[in-house]
């Protein structure tokens, strides 16, 4: 039942050209209603001056196919010339059906796992938001009602409106987003930027984790986003990446990302490793296993263990997820195994750390291209 609900709430963002959307129903606990004050450094993670949770302890053992291993040290960019604005997941322990704006370790966790690397490219701004937490969505399936996005929604709005009038001065700027974080940021983007002075700010957009981003079948720009259309090359700027990440050969009856709503409109999927299409190592980023020496970095580089396409079906565009033969082949299936959520989830909970390495290259090419702006 909660995964029926996630799927209808997060496909709701995904309405076909000319059909008409319900606003969600409540389910007898109101949203928050009182603004978050983004002057202040507590309403954010991240941001100029408040660097410490996305720019340290991101130091990283680098493991070949052949098990060689290469300590990477971490340095953040000390004068960036773009910004990163990062909107996270459903990160949440609190039991309440919406978060606080406490800036609690899961919080910190999951911003220095997701996109603390990327501060080597950008400044990067995390606000936090009140968020639908895990409980909260049990809340909701024990009600029987669609999920209720708007209050989160407000907030991810308040920050971005704050970010621009008060710090952005006309620089280029890379949305991020990953599972609600991706629900939010799309619909951001749908009514704040799209087609908006503000889009020719926009580097770019990654959307992970996305229940569908629909694009007119055979075409690159149209559905949910009128005139930002998908990226073809690291290079380019003003364009979006989205992806869903399952294994290949997983293949559920129904997935919950990548899904093509029809009504001549399919699920997009556009790789930060492949913009080009077809096939691509992928640079992932991986916590410190337990059993790792104890003096090792708190993170697991993997060279040449991963490759991932775009490959779309009956169901949608995902990205598929190939083990390569390697020394700790077996080992890294069977974790992949064992991180999974439900069968119609695949590799979520893996989405941005993937492609850690891909997103940084990409970044790192469209800030150069945005340099000759």
């Amino acid at each position: 039942m909660l995964k029926t609900l996630l799927a209808m709430a997060a496909l709701g963002l995904a309405t076909p050209a000319g059909a008409q959307s319900s606003p969600p129903l409540g389910y007898g606990l109101a949203t928050p209603a009182q603004a978050v004050d983004y002057s202040q450094a507590s309403s954010w993670l991240c941001r100029p001056g408040k660097e410490a949770v996305c720019a340290t302890g991101l130091d990283a053992m680098a493991i070949a196919a052949d098990g060689q291993r290469t300590r990477q040290s971490f340095t953040p960019a000390a004068t960036p010339p773009i910004d990163c604005f990062y909107v996270y997941p459903t990160a949440s322990k609190e039991t309440t059906l919406y978060a606080d704006m406490a800036q609690s370790p899961e919080l910190e966790k999951t911003v220095r796992d997701q996109v603390g690397r990327l501060s080597a490219n950008c400044r990067i701004f995390a606000p936090i938001y009140r968020q639908l937490t895990s409980a909260g969505l049990g809340e909701v399936m024990k009600a029987g009602k669609p999920l209720d996005w708007s209050g989160p929604y407000k907030d991810v709005l308040a920050a971005w409106t704050h970010y621009l009038a008060h710090d952005n001065h006309g620089r280029g700027v890379v949305l991020i987003g990953h599972s609600q974080g991706t629900i939010l940021l799309q619909q951001l983007i749908a009514e704040q930027i799209d087609g908006k002075p503000v889009q020719k700010q926009l580097v770019s957009a990654f959307l992970a984790g996305d229940p569908s981003l629909p694009v007119p079948e055979g075409r690159k720009v149209g559905g949910i986003f009128k005139s930002i259309a998908l990226c073809s090359s690291a290079s380019q700027t003003g364009c979006a990446y989205v992806w869903g990440s399952y294994e290949a050969g997983d293949n559920p009856p129904k997935r919950l990302f990548g899904a093509s709503p029809g009504h001549g409109l399919v699920g997009a999927c556009e790789s930060p490793a492949a913009p080009e299409g077809g096939s691509a190592t992928l640079k992932a980023y991986l916590p410190r296993p337990a059993d790792a020496p104890v003096d090792d970095p708190p993170y697991v580089a993997l060279v040449d263990q991963l490759s991932g396409a775009c490959q779309a079906d009956a169901q949608g565009d995902v990205l598929r997820v190939t083990v390569l033969p390697a020394r700790f082949a077996e080992r890294l299936k069977a974790s992949f195994n064992r991180g999974g959520i439900y069968p119609e989830w695949g590799l979520h909970r893996l989405d941005m750390a993937l492609m850690q390495g891909n997103i940084a290259d990409v970044i790192a090419a469209e800030s150069a291209t945005w340099r000759q702006h």
